[in-house]
């Protein structure tokens, strides 16, 4: 900025300023673009950006203090006795791009400097500058850094701009010998660990957030900030670079970090130019805008903008896939964040006990130093690399941590490619290493887990290179919580949890069963490998998987026979889930095809163990009752079907024995509902026995014994008084989800009338049963419902009921405010079935007025149609989940004439996975060729009409 302050100009001065800076501010912004539109040089948008912002500052306020000084009003000698200094990110020297201007006023006499204040800030907020300031003086500044965080880091970023340089030296030196003397080190950074704590509980305690906040989050800029204001305090500098030269980083960690936090940089800074104002927060809807920003596109990252394959200008839709590789470049970034905070902060801590300390030497160059697991010379390491398995071993065994020496020698051992080469090659190591995954005793090692320990000293990558793809990987949406590196190591934990039975409260089954498995360490490297195949992008990630399995388990000493059934294992990882939420469990079809899948019944259960703990940690709410209840009846029955006959011909199998608890259940539980004399309670008792012998046995063992009395009851007064519909609240065993009981005739369009309701009372549907029994002496076909739900007729003779139920949640209030629907519920539902009103209209007046929701992830609609399956035909529809979803669907297959006799209802974050069994109007399979292209045609036409009337998602 050139402009001219000399005194003749004085009248003009500050206008020429105002402009000049104007200018410059303005080409500031035009370097980040606001739009998806590719940056032309991304690294222009990164720490560049925020350090050419702080000069632009420095600039100015240099030229407004002279300016001011020259002009009249403080005189020059109040002007020459104070010190302007910046602090935060200005004091660091880097300024985001739409941060406050952030100022300290230091002054002899702080009363007396406010009018120095007052000329500058004035100007500054006329300039349209946001300003954050202080007037100080030396005393009150190390007074109130003493017991005020605040105050003490700003004090570690000062950095002196214009004024009196001796007050900002005297201020360093007061600082330096008092609050960040040797003696008060510990208690400082004691402080930083609770600020640590505190703001990462605030901001969602994980690096691997959906919607980080890059500035505040764990593993974001703030991080970074506490690990300079540790070193500055220990060290007296705080520049990675400088802490190279003195010692406390090696030029690997240094690079390492610098690139971490250009990542970090160019994000926030394009975050605030997209919003125009301060904002970190890295929402779905800013994920697409910086990819696009940051030239991510196929094949392509922030650095290799502008080439071949990069987005054309303009161009506002970015793929999932390119959202995914800027997510995994996040994470990694955050993740080396978070571990150089840790690293530092530990270097920069002082030791100044003297107490005589404990030293065992273990052999094979182990100590026991201290309580901790250490190495008696660091340069073993390089001689021996299998050491540093031998400390973790060590650790495990004894029950106490490394010492956090020896973890840092360990993690930068672990970055150099020859060091894991070597322990690649070491028999020793491979053998620690397989016992150490498969292990579960509970440590006291600092990650928690022993295989989150092996990934955090990168020794999980040293001795499996091949998972280093995955690390960092993320899927764009809101159903996986975690990237696929964390996700694996989290499923071994979970598995090693099932085998301590830690979890036999809420997977009892699978505790059992983990409890006696006979080949551990194969199931737990299969636990481990089961997403290894995952390449943003890529296509089958079980198949390839499988195969990079199969190199790597043999490179570590795996018999034959083991890595033959874990490679079958992460090739079958998916079935089980799919199988027990997408296909009807009561169908023997559905078993016969599932038990051809696995590998007798020691398969079947290694294979179940991996589902639990693959789909209990794909996010904190990923494995609900209801879907481990369904797993656990797939197991069971393949179980029955793979054992065959008895084994013992008089003793009940699993099934018989849970039938029996099942019907003996509901029969007591029926005694706790009201009755109004005996005789009543006479007919409740016969009515149930009738009622559950109308029912198919996939009913009586998915419920509860007290859902199965209440809807026994409700059946009953259904049928006797006449009803057309009859709705309930009843016991659900679901704590997410309230359960809805729908009683009525059973007739064609039922379903979509029942949904149509639900949507118009704001009722999201997160699970489904639909029944259809015979009354009196009816009977059920061999699928165990009786086909009545659309065109064609019930059998001659026999009157159809339908039992269905809903697992529910308003969409504002949640469970809480399902019982005030239901008078609205079955006044809806009435309406549509006597005609007074059509599900689509009811189901369209939700949909109009739903309110706006947050932008997620885009889902990709996806139709399939499989006649092979069953002795129906399935239809799997995975799209979006919105208001009015499940009635639209349903409706769909009624105007086409469809009869549903199975709908499973599944929801995965907002995903839907939704699947019917169906029959056309004479009760055979929908044929094959234009009838089928019609159905898939007309379900496409209505997702699409959803997405045309406003609905949200």
């Amino acid at each position: 900025m050139s402009v001219d302050l000399s005194p003749t100009s004085r009248p003009s001065g500050l206008v020429e300023l105002r402009a000049a800076y104007a200018r410059e501010r303005a080409e500031l912004d035009r370097t980040a673009p606001s739009g998806p539109t590719p940056a032309a040089d991304p690294a222009a948008v990164g720490v560049a950006l925020g350090r050419r912002h702080a000069r632009l500052l420095d600039d100015l306020l240099a030229r407004l203090f002279h300016l001011l000084r020259e002009s009249g009003g403080p005189s020059r000698k109040e002007w020459d006795s104070v010190a302007i200094a910046g602090v935060g990110g200005y004091g660091r020297g880097a300024v985001a791009l739409r941060s406050d201007l952030d100022l300290r006023i230091l002054a002899h006499n702080a009363q007396r400097a406010s009018a120095i204040a007052d000329a500058l800030l004035y100007p500054l907020w006329d300039m349209g500058v946001a300003v954050g300031h202080q007037v100080v003086t030396i005393d009150d500044l190390i007074d109130g850094a003493r017991e005020d965080l605040p105050t003490a880091t700003s004090l570690l970023d000062w950095r002196h701009v214009v004024g009196d340089a001796s007050l900002s030296e005297s201020l360093w030196q007061r600082a330096a010998s008092g609050i960040f003397a040797h003696s008060e080190l510990p208690r400082f950074i004691e402080r930083l660990g609770k600020e640590i704590s505190q703001r990462h509980e605030r901001f969602g305690g994980s690096v691997y957030l959906l919607e980080p906040d890059v500035k505040n989050g764990a593993g974001g800029l703030r991080d970074l900030d506490v690990a300079r204001w540790a070193a500055k305090a220990r060290y007296g500098v705080g520049e990675f670079d400088a802490l190279v030269r003195f010692g406390a980083l090696v030029a690997r960690e240094a690079e390492e970090i610098r690139s971490a936090a250009e990542m970090l940089w160019r994000i926030r800074n394009l975050l605030h130019a997209h919003s125009g104002r301060r904002t970190d927060r890295l929402t779905f809807d800013e994920q697409e805008l910086c990819a696009g920003a940051l030239g991510y596109s196929k094949g392509a990252g922030p650095a290799d903008a502008g080439r071949k394959g990069a987005p054309p200008p303009g161009e506002a839709a970015v793929s999932p896939e390119a959202i995914e590789r800027m997510m995994s470049d996040y994470y990694r970034s955050a993740r080396t964040i978070s571990r150089s905070l840790d690293m530092i902060v530990s270097r920069a801590t002082p030791t100044l006990t003297r107490r005589r300390r404990r030293d065992e030497d273990l052999g094979a160059g182990v100590r026991l130093f201290d309580g901790c697991i250490t190495m008696s010379d660091p340069d073993l390491l390089r001689t021996d690399p299998a050491i540093a398995l031998r400390l973790v071993s060590e650790a495990v065994e004894r029950g106490v941590p490394l010492l956090p020496y020896a973890r840092g020698a360990i993690v930068r051992a672990a970055g150099d490619p020859a060091f894991c080469a070597a322990l690649r090659e070491s028999p020793e190591a491979a053998e620690r290493f397989r016992t150490l995954v498969a292990t579960c005793k509970e440590t006291q090692l600092q990650s928690g887990s022993v295989v989150r320990e092996l990934h955090d000293l990168g020794l999980l990558l040293a001795m499996i290179p091949e998972f280093s793809p995955v690390v960092g990987r993320v899927h764009h949406d809101v159903y996986h919580v975690y990237t696929v590196d964390v996700h694996s190591v989290a499923a071994v934990d979970r598995l090693a949890a099932l085998v301590r039975g830690e979890l036999a409260g809420e997977f009892g089954l699978a505790c059992r069963l983990a409890a006696e498995a006979t080949r551990p360490t194969m199931l737990f490297f299969a636990t481990l490998l089961h997403d290894v195949g995952k390449a943003i992008g890529g296509t089958d990630h079980s198949g390839r998987g499988a195969e990079m399995a199969r190199k790597i388990l043999a490179r570590l000493g795996f018999p034959q026979e083991d890595i033959d059934e874990a490679c079958h294992l992460v090739l079958k990882h998916l079935v089980m889930y799919l199988i027990a939420t997408r296909r009807d469990l009561d169908d023997p079809a559905t078993i016969s095809e599932f038990c051809h899948e696995v590998h007798g019944r020691e398969g079947l259960r290694d294979l179940y163990l991996l589902t639990v703990a693959d789909i209990s940690t794909t996010s904190p709410t990923s494995m609900t009752s209801w879907k481990a209840r369904m797993l656990d009846e797939l197991y069971l029955s393949a179980d029955r079907a793979l054992r065959g006959a008895r084994e013992d011909a008089g003793a009940f199998d699993i099934d018989d024995q849970r039938m029996a608890r099942a019907i003996s259940g509901t029969v007591g539980a029926l005694e706790d509902l009201p009755a109004a004399n005996e005789a009543e309670r006479r007919a409740q008792r016969d009515f149930l026995a009738r009622y559950l012998a109308s029912m198919p046995e996939r009913y009586l063992l998915a419920n509860s014994p007290a859902a199965i009395a209440a809807h026994s009851e409700l059946a009953r007064q259904q049928q006797s008084g006449g009803n057309s519909v009859s709705v309930a609240l009843v016991p659900s065993r679901h704590p997410e989800a309230a359960e809805v009981c729908v009683v009525a005739p059973d007739r064609p369009g039922l379903l979509a009338a029942i949904t149509a309701a639900l949507a118009a009372s704001r009722l999201e549907v997160h699970a489904a049963q639909i029944h259809s029994r015979a009354c009196d002496d009816g009977v059920m076909d061999d699928g165990g419902v009786i086909r009545a739900r659309a065109g064609s007729s019930p059998p001659a003779g026999v009157r159809l009921q339908a039992v269905d139920l809903f697992w529910v949640r308003d969409r504002g209030e949640g469970v809480g405010g399902v019982a005030r629907a239901i008078p609205k519920l079955v006044t809806d539902i009435q309406a549509v079935l006597s005609g007074q009103l059509s599900g689509a209209e009811l189901a369209k007046k939700r949909r109009g007025g739903a309110l706006r929701e947050r932008p997620t992830p885009k889902v990709r609609t996806q139709i399939s149609i499989d006649d092979r399956a069953s002795h129906h035909t399935v239809i799997e529809v995975l799209t979006r989940d919105r208001p009015g979803l499940l009635f639209a669907i349903s409706d769909a297959l009624y105007q086409l004439g469809l009869s549903i006799s199975v709908a499973k209802i599944n929801t995965e974050g907002t995903r839907v996975a939704d699947v019917f069994y169906v029959s056309d109007a004479d009760g055979t399979k929908i044929a094959n060729g234009k009838r089928t292209q019609e159905v898939e045609e007309r379900l496409h036409a209505v997702l699409q009409g959803l997405d045309g009337e406003g609905s949200v998602g």
